[in-house]
Protein backbone atom coordinates (compact mmCIF):
# COMPACT_ATOMS: atom_id res chain seq x y z
CA UNK A 1 0.00 0.00 0.00
CA UNK A 2 1.30 3.60 -1.21
CA UNK A 3 0.78 5.57 1.76
CA UNK A 4 2.99 8.39 -0.08
CA UNK A 5 1.26 11.81 -0.43
CA UNK A 6 0.37 11.96 -4.92
CA UNK A 7 1.60 15.08 -5.82
CA UNK A 8 1.75 17.24 -9.52
CA UNK A 9 4.06 20.33 -9.70
CA UNK A 10 2.90 22.42 -12.50
CA UNK A 11 5.29 24.99 -12.93
CA UNK A 12 6.52 28.59 -15.12
CA UNK A 13 9.94 27.58 -14.96
CA UNK A 14 11.85 29.51 -16.82
CA UNK A 15 9.51 32.73 -15.58
CA UNK A 16 11.89 33.28 -12.07
CA UNK A 17 14.73 31.72 -9.89
CA UNK A 18 12.57 30.88 -7.16
CA UNK A 19 10.61 27.90 -9.67
CA UNK A 20 13.95 25.38 -9.24
CA UNK A 21 14.43 25.96 -6.25
CA UNK A 22 10.64 24.96 -4.76
CA UNK A 23 10.82 22.31 -7.81
CA UNK A 24 14.25 20.58 -6.16
CA UNK A 25 12.42 20.75 -2.71
CA UNK A 26 9.43 18.89 -4.04
CA UNK A 27 11.24 16.52 -5.72
CA UNK A 28 13.39 15.00 -2.86
CA UNK A 29 10.85 14.97 -0.12
CA UNK A 30 10.83 11.36 0.79
CA UNK A 31 7.30 11.26 1.71
CA UNK A 32 5.55 12.51 -1.46
CA UNK A 33 4.72 10.96 -4.61
CA UNK A 34 5.61 12.64 -7.24
CA UNK A 35 3.66 12.13 -10.06
CA UNK A 36 4.12 14.47 -12.17
CA UNK A 37 6.24 17.71 -13.23
CA UNK A 38 4.95 20.17 -15.79
CA UNK A 39 5.61 23.14 -17.48
CA UNK A 40 3.12 26.29 -18.27
CA UNK A 41 3.40 29.09 -20.25
CA UNK A 42 4.26 32.74 -18.75
CA UNK A 43 3.45 34.17 -22.43
CA UNK A 44 2.22 37.75 -21.35
CA UNK A 45 5.25 38.99 -19.74
CA UNK A 46 7.05 41.87 -20.39
CA UNK A 47 9.72 39.99 -20.71
CA UNK A 48 8.96 36.84 -21.98
CA UNK A 49 11.02 34.95 -24.58
CA UNK A 50 10.09 34.05 -27.68
CA UNK A 51 8.18 30.50 -26.46
CA UNK A 52 7.90 30.36 -22.39
CA UNK A 53 6.52 26.58 -22.31
CA UNK A 54 9.44 25.70 -23.63
CA UNK A 55 12.26 27.59 -21.86
CA UNK A 56 10.29 25.85 -18.51
CA UNK A 57 10.01 22.61 -20.18
CA UNK A 58 13.52 22.27 -20.94
CA UNK A 59 14.58 23.49 -17.54
CA UNK A 60 12.40 20.94 -15.83
CA UNK A 61 13.74 18.12 -17.55
CA UNK A 62 17.53 19.23 -16.27
CA UNK A 63 16.73 19.14 -12.85
CA UNK A 64 14.61 16.07 -13.13
CA UNK A 65 18.32 14.71 -14.77
CA UNK A 66 20.09 16.47 -12.89
CA UNK A 67 18.63 14.79 -9.74
CA UNK A 68 18.17 11.32 -11.48
CA UNK A 69 14.22 11.66 -11.55
CA UNK A 70 14.02 11.88 -15.19
CA UNK A 71 12.06 8.58 -14.97
CA UNK A 72 8.64 11.13 -13.22
CA UNK A 73 6.17 12.22 -16.12
CA UNK A 74 7.25 15.65 -17.13
CA UNK A 75 4.62 16.82 -19.52
CA UNK A 76 4.63 19.74 -22.00
CA UNK A 77 1.66 22.45 -20.89
CA UNK A 78 -0.19 25.21 -22.15
CA UNK A 79 2.13 27.39 -24.54
CA UNK A 80 -0.93 30.44 -24.27
CA UNK A 81 -3.46 30.95 -21.64
CA UNK A 82 -6.95 30.19 -21.78
CA UNK A 83 -9.01 31.53 -24.82
CA UNK A 84 -10.90 34.51 -24.01
CA UNK A 85 -14.50 33.20 -26.02
CA UNK A 86 -15.88 30.17 -27.60
CA UNK A 87 -17.87 26.92 -26.82
CA UNK A 88 -13.70 25.45 -25.86
CA UNK A 89 -11.81 27.79 -23.92
CA UNK A 90 -9.52 25.45 -22.11
CA UNK A 91 -5.91 24.59 -23.80
CA UNK A 92 -5.42 21.25 -24.51
CA UNK A 93 -1.97 20.14 -23.54
CA UNK A 94 -0.25 17.03 -22.35
CA UNK A 95 -0.62 18.41 -19.01
CA UNK A 96 -3.89 19.41 -18.52
CA UNK A 97 -4.66 15.52 -19.14
CA UNK A 98 -2.05 14.44 -16.43
CA UNK A 99 -4.10 15.90 -14.48
CA UNK A 100 -7.08 14.58 -15.48
CA UNK A 101 -5.27 10.84 -15.58
CA UNK A 102 -3.87 10.99 -12.16
CA UNK A 103 -7.02 12.88 -10.71
CA UNK A 104 -9.59 9.60 -11.94
CA UNK A 105 -6.48 7.31 -10.67
CA UNK A 106 -7.55 8.51 -7.03
CA UNK A 107 -9.42 5.80 -4.97
CA UNK A 108 -12.60 6.91 -3.38
CA UNK A 109 -12.35 9.98 -0.57
CA UNK A 110 -8.73 10.63 -1.30
CA UNK A 111 -7.31 13.67 -3.36
CA UNK A 112 -4.26 14.00 -5.73
CA UNK A 113 -2.27 17.50 -4.51
CA UNK A 114 -1.70 19.91 -7.38
CA UNK A 115 1.01 22.50 -6.51
CA UNK A 116 0.36 25.47 -9.16
CA UNK A 117 3.69 27.94 -8.57
CA UNK A 118 3.07 29.78 -12.02
CA UNK A 119 -0.04 30.61 -14.23
CA UNK A 120 -3.45 28.47 -13.43
CA UNK A 121 -3.21 27.57 -17.68
CA UNK A 122 -3.12 23.75 -17.01
CA UNK A 123 -5.13 23.34 -14.47
CA UNK A 124 -8.41 25.69 -15.47
CA UNK A 125 -8.34 23.37 -18.33
CA UNK A 126 -7.82 19.78 -16.77
CA UNK A 127 -11.06 21.40 -14.61
CA UNK A 128 -12.66 22.74 -18.12
CA UNK A 129 -12.68 19.47 -20.03
CA UNK A 130 -13.20 17.34 -17.28
CA UNK A 131 -15.14 19.11 -14.46
CA UNK A 132 -15.82 15.67 -12.20
CA UNK A 133 -12.29 15.67 -11.33
CA UNK A 134 -12.70 18.80 -8.80
CA UNK A 135 -13.49 16.30 -6.16
CA UNK A 136 -10.24 14.35 -6.51
CA UNK A 137 -7.70 17.17 -6.27
CA UNK A 138 -6.70 19.62 -3.43
CA UNK A 139 -4.86 23.16 -5.17
CA UNK A 140 -2.14 24.75 -3.71
CA UNK A 141 -1.55 27.78 -5.65
CA UNK A 142 0.80 30.70 -5.30
CA UNK A 143 -1.07 33.87 -6.00
CA UNK A 144 -3.65 36.55 -5.48
CA UNK A 145 -3.23 39.22 -2.41
CA UNK A 146 -5.49 39.43 0.49
CA UNK A 147 -6.12 42.14 2.56
CA UNK A 148 -6.95 40.62 5.45
CA UNK A 149 -8.31 43.56 7.93
CA UNK A 150 -10.75 45.14 5.29
CA UNK A 151 -11.04 41.62 3.73
CA UNK A 152 -10.30 42.54 -0.14
CA UNK A 153 -9.05 40.81 -2.71
CA UNK A 154 -6.53 41.82 -5.72
CA UNK A 155 -5.94 39.35 -8.69
CA UNK A 156 -3.11 42.07 -9.87
CA UNK A 157 0.33 39.57 -9.62
CA UNK A 158 2.50 38.16 -11.67
CA UNK A 159 0.49 34.30 -11.55
CA UNK A 160 -2.95 36.11 -12.28
CA UNK A 161 -2.53 38.01 -14.55
CA UNK A 162 -0.71 36.14 -16.99
CA UNK A 163 -3.90 33.97 -17.39
CA UNK A 164 -7.05 36.12 -15.55
CA UNK A 165 -9.39 33.68 -17.08
CA UNK A 166 -7.95 30.57 -15.62
CA UNK A 167 -7.61 31.86 -11.83
CA UNK A 168 -11.88 32.73 -12.21
CA UNK A 169 -12.23 29.32 -13.46
CA UNK A 170 -10.27 27.41 -9.89
CA UNK A 171 -12.06 30.15 -7.88
CA UNK A 172 -15.75 29.46 -9.26
CA UNK A 173 -15.04 25.67 -8.83
CA UNK A 174 -17.38 24.65 -6.13
CA UNK A 175 -15.74 21.20 -5.50
CA UNK A 176 -12.04 22.42 -5.96
CA UNK A 177 -9.98 21.66 -2.23
CA UNK A 178 -8.31 25.43 -2.57
CA UNK A 179 -5.77 26.90 -0.42
CA UNK A 180 -3.97 30.01 -1.70
CA UNK A 181 -0.68 31.85 -0.59
CA UNK A 182 -0.80 35.20 -1.31
CA UNK A 183 1.49 37.02 -2.78
CA UNK A 184 1.79 39.82 0.20
CA UNK A 185 2.44 36.53 3.00
CA UNK A 186 4.77 34.99 0.34
CA UNK A 187 7.00 38.72 0.45
CA UNK A 188 8.83 37.87 3.48
CA UNK A 189 10.33 34.78 2.13
CA UNK A 190 13.83 36.28 1.16
CA UNK A 191 17.28 35.05 0.79
CA UNK A 192 20.91 36.37 -0.11
CA UNK A 193 23.07 35.68 -3.19
CA UNK A 194 25.80 35.81 -0.70
CA UNK A 195 24.35 33.32 1.54
CA UNK A 196 23.35 30.95 -1.34
CA UNK A 197 27.01 31.26 -2.45
CA UNK A 198 28.41 30.52 1.12
CA UNK A 199 25.44 27.48 2.05
CA UNK A 200 24.76 25.77 -1.32
CA UNK A 201 27.41 22.89 -1.99
CA UNK A 202 28.64 23.52 -5.45
CA UNK A 203 29.97 20.10 -5.89
CA UNK A 204 26.26 19.09 -5.88
CA UNK A 205 25.78 19.11 -9.40
CA UNK A 206 21.80 20.41 -9.10
CA UNK A 207 23.09 22.98 -6.27
CA UNK A 208 25.58 24.21 -8.66
CA UNK A 209 22.89 24.70 -11.24
CA UNK A 210 20.66 26.32 -9.33
CA UNK A 211 23.22 28.54 -8.21
CA UNK A 212 24.10 29.29 -12.04
CA UNK A 213 20.69 29.99 -12.52
CA UNK A 214 20.06 32.81 -10.42
CA UNK A 215 23.55 34.38 -11.57
CA UNK A 216 22.20 33.79 -15.54
CA UNK A 217 19.00 34.92 -14.97
CA UNK A 218 17.53 38.01 -16.91
CA UNK A 219 17.81 39.88 -13.56
CA UNK A 220 20.61 37.96 -12.36
CA UNK A 221 22.51 40.69 -10.77
CA UNK A 222 19.97 40.72 -8.05
CA UNK A 223 21.98 40.13 -4.56
CA UNK A 224 18.25 39.31 -2.88
CA UNK A 225 15.27 37.34 -3.89
CA UNK A 226 12.46 36.57 -2.55
CA UNK A 227 11.46 32.74 -2.97
CA UNK A 228 7.64 33.10 -3.37
CA UNK A 229 7.40 29.41 -4.77
CA UNK A 230 9.75 27.78 -2.01
CA UNK A 231 7.30 29.29 0.15
CA UNK A 232 4.55 27.33 -0.51
CA UNK A 233 6.55 23.83 -0.71
CA UNK A 234 7.38 24.66 2.85
CA UNK A 235 3.90 25.21 4.21
CA UNK A 236 2.91 22.32 2.38
CA UNK A 237 5.74 20.13 4.39
CA UNK A 238 5.23 21.97 7.53
CA UNK A 239 2.00 23.15 8.00
CA UNK A 240 2.46 24.04 11.55
CA UNK A 241 4.71 26.92 10.11
CA UNK A 242 1.65 28.56 9.08
CA UNK A 243 -2.06 29.64 9.83
CA UNK A 244 -4.65 29.25 7.66
CA UNK A 245 -7.70 30.59 7.77
CA UNK A 246 -11.36 30.02 5.55
CA UNK A 247 -12.12 32.90 3.08
CA UNK A 248 -15.03 33.91 1.08
CA UNK A 249 -13.99 34.09 -2.40
CA UNK A 250 -13.82 37.94 -4.34
CA UNK A 251 -17.42 38.90 -4.67
CA UNK A 252 -17.39 38.45 -8.57
CA UNK A 253 -16.60 34.90 -8.15
CA UNK A 254 -18.61 31.94 -7.52
CA UNK A 255 -19.44 32.58 -3.61
CA UNK A 256 -17.49 29.53 -1.96
CA UNK A 257 -14.85 28.74 0.99
CA UNK A 258 -10.96 28.47 0.42
CA UNK A 259 -8.35 28.21 2.58
CA UNK A 260 -6.03 31.37 2.51
CA UNK A 261 -2.22 31.49 4.38
CA UNK A 262 -2.52 34.26 6.99
CA UNK A 263 1.46 34.13 8.23
CA UNK A 264 4.43 32.04 7.56
CA UNK A 265 7.68 31.24 10.00
CA UNK A 266 10.19 32.56 8.03
CA UNK A 267 13.05 31.86 10.27
CA UNK A 268 11.74 28.37 10.59
CA UNK A 269 11.09 27.59 6.69
CA UNK A 270 14.89 29.21 5.66
CA UNK A 271 16.39 27.16 8.25
CA UNK A 272 14.81 24.10 6.85
CA UNK A 273 15.33 24.92 3.44
CA UNK A 274 19.58 24.59 4.07
CA UNK A 275 19.13 21.66 5.88
CA UNK A 276 17.40 19.74 3.24
CA UNK A 277 19.89 20.77 0.58
CA UNK A 278 22.85 19.59 2.90
CA UNK A 279 20.75 16.03 2.68
CA UNK A 280 21.73 16.25 -1.36
CA UNK A 281 25.40 15.52 -0.41
CA UNK A 282 24.70 12.17 1.09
Amino acid sequence: MNTKRPVIIDADTANEVDDLFAIVRALIVPKWDIRGLSSVQWQSSHYATPNTLEDSQRLNEALLFLLNMSHIPHPRGAANRLYDFGDDVAQHSAAAYHIIKEAQRMPVGERLTVIAIGALTNVASALLIEPDIASKISLYVLGTSYDFENKVWKKDDFNCVMDIQAINVVLDTEELDTHILPMNIAVSYQFSQEEMKERLDKSVPVLEFLLHCWYNHVDGSRVQRILWDLALIELLLYPEWGTEVQITTPPENTQRQVLVYQSLDVDKARKEFFEAMQLLKE
